[in-house]
């Protein structure tokens, strides 16, 4: 039996559906909940979980801290993060966040990025906003449902949940770029020879999952009603199944782009710096 400790900021569907189907017999999944992507990193860095899925931009703002700096992306968990833009009254159109506060995970990484790339298009740099860092997807649902901040990006459920209570959709970052990658499967490369086998087992179980997904649509929406998730959630996730578990190379660039775009550092990567794909089972 092998043993996996794996944070996320919500269960990634293919994992769900690999238990679910129960698809990694072999694998002890120990997964927690984190509040933020500093926490994801804190725990990452200091050995005490093996694995964070995140917005793989993240690896290039953790390479640069103090740490193990050899972060890799191992695999892809969805072809796409499905994220909205929300806000409150008024703040119906991109445009209309100049001078707003912004809630944000982390003001120098993760999905704050596409954000402010999102907001360079429109001729806004950060002098013309605020970014205030409040955690992870529920920890800004919650904050702005209760009137904190301006506006936010949110991920299924939350994105229809804080539509559901009153907010408004500004825009989605997949209609601005349609590139953009889902979140990725994140390990230390010093430790992937001591991972190995456990990664590779949860990965061909995901896999397994990924292929059912594609080929029975019904019976993932079925699984992934019975583990909680709102319709519109399953919905949205089961849309989001990635075609493969190797990182997307349009998908990584565009967020190397992005990083350069909001004068970010860390962006002086490749494709080959960020991803280590020798734990991946054949397409």
């Amino acid at each position: 039996m092998h043993t996996l400790r794996v944070l996320w900021f919500v269960p990634t569907p293919l994992a769900v559906l690999a238990d679910t189907w129960q698809l990694a017999p072999d694998v002890a999944l120990q997964a927690e909940r984190n509040p933020s992507s500093d926490a994801q990193f804190e725990r990452l860095a200091s050995g005490e979980i093996d694995a964070v899925v995140t917005a793989m931009d993240n690896v290039m703002d953790w390479n640069l801290r103090a740490g193990p700096q050899d972060l890799r992306v191992v695999a892809q968990m969805e072809s796409t993060t499905p994220l909205t833009l929300v806000g409150q009254g008024g703040r119906g159109r991109i445009e209309d966040l100049r001078g707003a506060n912004i809630l944000v995970d982390a003001p120098s990484n993760g999905f704050v990025v596409a954000l402010r790339a999102m907001l360079a298009d429109k001729g806004m740099g950060p002098e013309a906003y605020s970014l205030e860092a409040v955690g992870g997807v529920k920890e800004r649902f919650d904050a702005l449902v209760s009137g904190r901040g301006d506006a936010t990006l949110l991920g299924p459920p939350f994105d229809a949940m804080a539509v559901q209570s009153g907010l408004g959709r500004i825009a989605s970052i997949q209609e601005l770029y349609p590139a953009f990658p889902g979140q990725g499967l994140v390990v230390s490369a010093k430790t992937v020879d001591r991972l190995r086998p456990a990664l590779m087992a949860w990965l061909t179980a995901i896999d397994s999952a990924r292929k059912r997904a594609l080929s029975d649509p019904e019976a993932a929406r079925q699984a992934l009603a019975f583990a909680g998730f709102p319709d519109a959630a399953a919905e949205a996730m089961i849309r989001a199944t990635a075609v493969s578990l190797r990182p997307d190379r349009e998908g990584v660039q565009l967020l190397i782009e992005q990083r350069h775009k909001a004068g970010l550092p860390g962006a002086d990567i490749t494709y080959e710096d960020l991803v280590h794909g020798t734990l991946l089972p054949q397409d």
